[in-house]
């Protein structure tokens, strides 16, 4: 410990020796110079040649208060006094100048030469100053006044004159009325030969320019390096401390402000003057108290900097008030430098790296500020040369932070090392556990998932929400695993990909068709990729990418519109996926690509998918950027290699006819889509040992017109990556004419997201299947989707007979009897009932009511003869209305609503006295169509109508309710719902997918 101090006492002491031994040494070399006495300067005896100038320090006449000419100054009383120095502190006969006030120096030189151009150089005059020589003016700076209406301004200049006589007169009016401390010549006057005077001036200049030189590079150098990499605030603090230097280089010396801004008042230039002083200061504390965090007590730190911002402040005052606190402006600068320095004995006793560059560096500016006030506060002037300090300073505080930045880069090589290793072992364990939770994972999302969709369960609200944050967090797990796995193949370089010429429009539409059954909000996804765009890339892993992009986009986009576009770039294309979402932080930017990084915690997540991307674009030969606005969006960019040409023999190795048929009469007619003729091949292949009727096309805009030429087809097999029209299109339009049970549909794809098997069921689908198939596999679903057909269209046969046999044979009697009634008393009616009779039979037993949909047409036709027959029977007892949409042309199943109407008219108005009214009513509503038979008769109580639903009541109470029930548990969202009152009536309501019949009726 001791050995450590005496190191820290050497360093102070050979500085401390070292300047007044070098100020001893250039004192001794300077020569045998004249000085001013009584007021006369003897320069006859003294030869300039070029060598330095002399300064007229000395006893100069002084006359207070008054701003005199020659003549008026030999009529005054006048004062030898020191120069330079302040006014204020002149002894005036026991009389003390004042602060503000003005006054006339008066001096006299003998020369040797009169015909030499000598010249003179000021430094420092406050606050405003003018010199005549021989009663003429010779310079100025500012306008001296007697009063307050004088101009400050005290710059340095130069002015060269000759003598013209051996005595030369010169006089020096000075005035201040602003700064607190008073006035006068507070810097020595130089005289000299035109060669010394300018060289004078040039070495001032000189070391001005250089002292702004190496500290704004300085400043500049380190203000980059921390906003570069934003770490290590020191950098920050330093180069702000250099900034400091700056303001103080060009706003003392020589002034050079003012010489390049010579329109600032200098009101504003005495505020720069006093930032600069009180900021060096500062932000030297802040810089000390960053690099030696461990060692600053808090409290004093940030007590020294509210100091700091309140003198910052004190510096907008006004002159008089603010140069008032020059003395406090040094005491703080002062106490900082002692802070500072005791800081560093202790950080060199914990053996802090670095720490003897700081305790030199600190030991220069305590040396350098001491001489600088020293030279303003006394009459003291101590040639220490000051001006190389700044400099070591700034060197010994540069080969600081050097020596922290490769002392850290060393130890981050080695932690880098380390966590190399780490991550190794941290990436073989996730590959591993994430292989084992799998399983568990997909068993709590299925058992879960069939709790929430089980109408039966009887869970509580509540129990629904916690089921569905059990769902929910299985599944973000599952999607978590699928990319810790992808992401560990990615690092060990064994993921393989297949790179052919791709469709970009098929590829890009399916993964958007695939969003627009997950989304759940107000966000809309939109493909903006024209048909005719090929790329080079895997198509699988592709879509990967184009999933995780658009994931990303909606789960980020509170509520507008994703967009999916490209464009050509030289050989490439480039495809962009943009939304507007919340957008990312510029600062953020850089990470949204690393491993386990968020640049948003506003949608959970873990970070992996946008890395697994960027390595996907990589080793498909792309690359991928991205660009974002706060609060406006983000689009990221993919590029890829574009496809020139696409090798038609590759694409089709199979010369097939398109369409390609088998002819099997009476055999089950099966349609295959495939864009891809090789799969297509296969495909038929497989399904020629069954004998089946086959039509293989490879597109799903052909798809649709086969169904127009084969709408009995029992079965579609489709691949969802189909050019123009995607399989989830075809699905779509196909379920917009054939239910499930009727037309099954088989999707098969190479994705093993579950999204796209979700995606492939919403839009229509009865199974799913993945590429590449087992062909035993593929057989057995045809098989089993070809029966599910049968048996649904069996089960629908049996029902509509069994509704048929409802027809009770005393309703045929009666209205026979009706018939042979009116011949006798109204031919016409007889006739007409005869007709409603034979077309309400004819509807009835029609065997196209075995078909499982019929026109609504030919529906309403039945029930409007039973209206009819029941109407010429009794007319005053039914009244009858219907209202229609004329141009709803769609498919229901058949005896679906004539039944109702039959019950109502029969056991709604049976009882009723008076004329009742049966109502029917069709409506669409979005994609269901709604009908609503309704009657003013009877009603029914609550537990009649109960009975009407059980099944084991007595026979004839809502047999034909029950079989329709029935029927429409086949289709999906379709349903009845009945309610009723009693002496009131009763309202059915039932509710049917809207399936539109392009001819009428099948």
């Amino acid at each position: 410990m001791k050995k450590k101090y005496i190191k820290i006492i050497v360093i102070i002491g050979v500085l401390i020796i070292s300047a007044f031994a070098l100020n001893t040494i250039l004192g001794n070399e300077r020569p045998i110079v004249p000085t001013v006495v009584n007021g006369v300067l003897d320069l006859r005896n003294y030869e300039f040649n070029g060598s330095k100038p002399v300064a007229m320090d000395g006893e100069w006449e002084f006359v207070p208060n008054k701003l005199l000419n020659s003549a008026e100054f030999n009529m005054q009383p006048s004062y030898l006094v020191p120069v330079p120095s302040l006014w204020t502190k002149y002894d005036l006969d026991g009389k003390k100048v004042p602060k503000y006030t003005s006054g006339t120096y008066r001096i006299r030189i003998l020369v040797k030469d009169p015909t030499e151009v000598l010249g003179l150089k000021t430094t420092n005059i406050r606050m405003s100053n003018a010199i005549y020589l021989d009663g003429k003016l010779l310079d100025k700076s500012g306008i001296p006044a007697e009063n307050s209406t004088y101009t400050p301004h005290n710059i340095p200049y130069v002015s060269y004159f000759s003598p013209g006589a051996k005595e030369i007169e010169l006089i020096v009016h000075v005035a201040n009325f602003d700064y607190a401390s008073g006035g006068g010549i507070l810097g020595s006057i130089y005289i000299g030969d035109q060669k010394s005077i300018g060289k004078l001036q040039g070495n001032s200049l000189a070391y001005d320019w250089v002292t702004i030189a190496a500290f704004s590079t300085m400043f500049i150098y380190f203000l980059g390096s921390y906003l570069h990499a934003r770490i290590g605030v020191e950098q920050l603090f330093f180069s702000l401390f250099c900034f400091a230097n700056v303001l103080n280089a060009v706003s003392h010396g020589e002034k050079v402000f003012l010489e390049l801004f010579p329109s600032t008042s200098y009101a504003i230039f005495e505020r720069f003057q006093s930032l600069s002083s009180i900021w060096i200061g500062l932000f030297i504390l802040c810089f000390f108290a960053a690099a030696l965090k461990p060692f600053a007590n808090k409290g004093i730190v940030n007590f020294l900097y509210m100091l700091g911002i309140l003198l910052t402040g004190s510096a907008l005052l006004p002159v008089k008030m603010n140069s008032s606190l020059q003395i406090y402006y040094s005491l703080y600068i002062f106490i900082i430098l002692v802070y500072i320095f005791y800081l560093q004995i202790i950080s060199i006793s914990k053996k802090t790296i670095g720490a003897y560059y700081l305790i030199f560096s600190t030991c220069t500016i305590f040396i350098y500020f001491t001489v600088g006030t020293l030279n303003v506060t006394t009459n003291y002037a101590l040639n220490i040369i000051p001006p190389l300090f700044p400099f070591i300073c700034l060197t010994m505080l540069s080969l600081y932070i050097s020596h922290r930045f490769m002392d850290s880069f060393l130890k981050k090589e080695d932690l880098s090392k380390a966590l190399l290793r780490v991550d190794k072992l941290k990436d073989e364990f996730l590959a591993k556990t994430s292989h084992e939770f799998r399983t568990p994972l997909h068993g709590i999302i299925a058992i879960s998932q069939s709790m929430l969709e089980d109408r039966k369960s009887s869970l509580k609200v509540e129990e629904e929400e916690k089921m569905g944050l059990i769902l929910g967090t299985a599944q973000r797990l599952s999607n978590l695993v699928n990319d810790i796995l992808d992401f560990s193949k990615l690092k060990e370089g064994d993921l393989r990909v297949h790179i052919v010429p791709v469709d970009l429009f098929s590829i890009t539409h399916v993964v958007v068709e695939t969003f627009t059954y997950m989304i759940d909000k107000d966000v809309k996804v939109v493909n903006y990729i024209e048909r005719g765009q090929f790329v080079m890339a895997d198509e699988e892993r592709l879509r990967q990418i184009l999933y995780n992009l658009i994931d990303n986009a909606v789960k980020y986009t509170i509520r507008g519109q994703v967009e999916i576009s490209c464009y050509e770039l030289e050989e490439n294309i480039v495809l962009e996926v943009s939304d507007t979402g919340i957008g990312i932080a510029p600062e953020n930017v850089k990470l949204v690509f690393e491993p386990f990084r968020q640049y948003s915690n506003f949608s959970g997540g873990t970070g992996l998918g946008l890395s697994v991307t960027k390595e996907l674009v990589h080793i498909q030969g792309g690359t991928i950027s991205v660009d974002s606005v706060v609060n406006k969006g983000t689009t990221f960019s993919v590029t890829l290699p574009r496809a020139t040409h696409l090798d038609e023999a590759k694409q089709h190795p199979f010369s097939l006819p398109i369409p390609f048929m088998i002819e099997n009469k009476n055999r089950k007619k099966v349609i295959i889509a495939d864009d891809d003729h090789v799969n297509l091949k296969v495909l038929i292949d497989t399904l020629m040992t069954e004998d089946y009727f086959i039509v293989a096309v490879d597109s799903g805009k052909a798809v649709i017109e086969q169904m127009r030429k084969h709408p009995d087809a029992d079965l579609v097999i489709l691949d969802i990556m189909m050019p123009e029209v995607s399989g989830y299109e075809v699905c779509q339009q196909l379920r917009k004419s054939y239910l499930p049970s009727e037309l099954p549909i088989l999707m098969l794809t190479a994705a093993v997201r579950p999204e796209d098997m979700i995606a492939a069921f919403q839009s229509g689908a009865n199974d799913f299947l993945h590429k590449p198939f087992d062909t035993s596999e593929l057989k057995t679903r045809i098989r089993n989707l070809l029966l599910m057909k049968e048996s649904s269209e069996n089960a629908v046969k049996m029902e509509v007979a069994f509704l048929q046999a409802q027809i009770k044979p005393h309703f045929i009697y009666n209205v026979l009897n009706s018939i042979l009634s009116l011949s006798y008393l109204d031919l016409d009616k007889a006739r007409t009932m005869i007709t409603d009779f034979s077309n309400f039979m004819r509807g009835s037993f029609s065997f196209e009511n075995t078909h499982s949909l019929v026109p609504l047409k030919k529906e309403l036709t039945l029930i409007q003869s039973y209206v009819n027959i029941h109407r010429t029977r009794f007319p005053e007892q039914l009244k009858w209305e219907v209202q229609l949409e004329d141009s709803l042309h769609c498919l229901i199943p058949p005896l679906l609503l004539q039944p109702i109407v039959e019950n109502a008219i029969l056991h709604g108005l049976k009882m009723k006295e008076g004329q009742g009214t049966v109502s029917l009513t069709v409506k669409k509503e979005n994609n269901l169509i709604v009908f609503q038979i309704m009657d003013n008769g009877i009603g029914m109580s609550e537990q009649l109508l109960q009975q009407i639903w059980n099944t084991e009541k007595e026979k004839g109470h809502g047999v034909g309710l029950q079989n329709i029930e029935k029927r429409l548990k086949y289709y999906e969202n379709a349903f009845m719902h009945i309610s009723s009152e009693e002496n009131k009536g009763t309202i059915v309501e039932i509710v049917f997918p809207l399936l539109i019949s392009e001819k009428e009726g099948r």
